[in-house]
């Protein structure tokens, strides 16, 4: 407590700013809570007048991952209700269908025996509740928090409850709030009527890059701080680490906080974001190593494949000279004995070989002229006019004392080697058209494939050709080689799939599917 006293006075902060609890002091406003916010008033009429109700009423349902501000903002949707509004808020909804009822008719303060109630004489004494509200022109609402975990039969419940209407509004209003997993349980068949009467849904997203920034100084502003405590970086790193869940940004912000006054830094940087990332998150948000990322990877590959193919060609070409000059070697020497009657020289002349690599050499002096082959020709000096080099293109010819197969060999090396070479590295690590079209589909793998992936629902697909695109999948932002779930990795973002690994096995799901 003493620490928190001093964290906060070292940072001319009235309280501490980063708290995960719900107080809607500190509630930002973005323009995805804002919306949402929209959605639940819309869902509910306005709440202000019977005549609003005419057309609305029912259910009215939000979602979002955890984290992002759910609670919060039904606190402040509460804080705007209108005076004739009584309202029931449930937080543990893990209750049967008759401790439901009986947790109802507490929050509406209404009298039942304790012992011997029965589903019907609980929902017999709402009933009564609503239309007595109703008499009084005053609205019911009931707000049921972590609907996720409500059972099948208990928002069945819910839902007989809403029968109870007039000819222009329903007389009890309910909203339920929860997790994503809440949209795949209102999918069941048996609540199909349920969710027939949802008047209004809004899944809420987390905060971008650019809210982020905002969301931190909103909230050092209302703990009367408006300078800013975290440079750039810091905020850039905070997005990355926290995927945008203000909880998360709480927790990192708080921590780092600590750890910039334990360390008398008056500006939080990006290498404490990381280190109170690791103390306030656990050990899913360690840094990666640098040579396990997969930049690192793709580029130490391509320098390896560039060494090898490069080594292969200049050997290549080391053989291709060498057997040259060995089979020239074996030829006899030509003599000239001083000059015969003919003029022809007889004095002994040592062969030379000149052999051009370089197409570009023609100003080299060159005093014979020079065919690869299978004979030396040193009879005649090159003219003025005739000394020019021409490029020789690498053929390997039959040698004495070397077999066919291994010259075949050399001359498949020497084509292989300046086919290979043009490749770049930027097309390492890339799978080819044909290679994309021969993955699988989910569909088309194993059963235990199929029934070992966990529900995956996709609900945005970015794709960028510099591999910088992503996908947000089950509420959060994913990018190539990020883990969706434990056993479930994002290896590659197409322009119409991405392609998944699950144990090994690689398969490809459409864009935008919900599994």
């Amino acid at each position: 407590m003493l620490s928190l006293f001093m964290y906060t006075n070292f940072f001319s902060l009235s309280e501490v700013p980063f708290s995960i609890a719900p107080n809607p002091k500190y509630f930002f406003m973005s323009d995805r809570h804002r919306e949402a916010l929209d959605h639940l008033t819309y869902g509910l009429g306005g709440a202000h007048s019977k005549s609003t109700h005419s057309s609305h009423g029912g259910f009215v349902l939000l979602t979002g991952e955890v984290g992002t501000g759910k609670t919060t903002l039904s606190r402040c949707l509460m804080e705007t209700l209108p005076e004739n509004t009584q309202l029931a808020f449930i937080l543990n909804p893990t209750l049967s269908s008759q401790e439901l009822l009986a947790t109802i008719c507490d929050q509406l303060k209404i009298r039942y025996r304790k012992t011997g109630a029965t589903l019907k004489t609980l929902t017999d004494k709402i009933s009564e509740k609503l239309l007595k509200n109703y008499a009084n022109e005053m609205d019911t609402l009931l707000i049921v928090d972590e609907a996720q975990h409500l059972q099948p039969e208990v928002l069945e419940q819910l839902r007989l409850l809403t029968n109870l209407e007039t000819n222009t509004k329903k007389l009890l209003q309910v909203i339920l709030i929860g997790q994503p997993e809440l949209q795949q349980l209102l999918q069941r068949r048996d609540l199909r009527q349920l969710a027939q009467r949802i008047t209004a849904r809004y899944h809420l997203l987390p905060l971008n890059k650019q809210e982020v920034a905002l969301y931190i100084k909103h909230r050092l502003s209302v703990a009367d701080c408006h300078r800013a405590l975290f440079n750039a970086g810091a905020i850039a790193k905070i997005h990355q680490l926290s995927q945008g869940i203000p909880r998360l940004i709480n927790l990192i912000c708080h921590r780092a906080l600590m750890n910039a006054y334990n360390n008398n830094d008056a500006v939080v940087n990006k290498k404490t974001i990381v280190d109170a990332a690791v103390q306030a998150l656990g050990d899913e948000f360690l840094p990666t190593v640098w040579w396990q990322k997969r930049s690192v990877q793709i580029v130490l590959l391509a320098s390896m494949l560039i060494v090898v193919l490069s080594t292969g060609y200049f050997l290549g070409q080391e053989t291709q000279i060498e057997n040259t000059t060995n089979n020239t070697l074996k030829k006899p020497l030509i003599t000239d004995q001083n000059k015969d009657e003919k003029g022809v020289s007889t004095k002994q002349v040592e062969p030379q070989i000149i052999i051009n690599v370089d197409e570009h050499s023609e100003n080299l002096e060159k005093p014979f002229k020079a065919q690869i082959k299978d004979k030396i020709l040193v009879d005649e000096p090159l003219s003025a006019n005739e000394k020019e080099v021409k490029t020789v293109e690498y053929k390997v010819e039959a040698v004495e004392g070397v077999s066919d197969d291994l010259l075949a060999r050399f001359q498949d090396a020497i084509i292989e080697t300046r086919s290979e070479t043009k490749n770049t590295a930027q097309d390492v690590n890339k799978k080819t058209t044909t290679e994309v079209d021969n993955i699988q589909s989910l569909t088309q793998m194993p059963q235990w494939v199929q029934d070992g992936i966990p529900t995956l629902h996709f609900e945005q697909h970015i794709y960028a050709t510099d591999g910088q695109g992503w996908v947000h999948v089950n509420g959060r932002d994913r990018y190539e080689g990020d883990q969706i779930t434990e056993d479930v990795v994002l290896d590659e973002i197409l322009p119409q799939q991405v392609i998944l690994t699950y144990r090994g096995e690689i398969f490809s799901l459409p864009a935008l599917t919900n599994w």
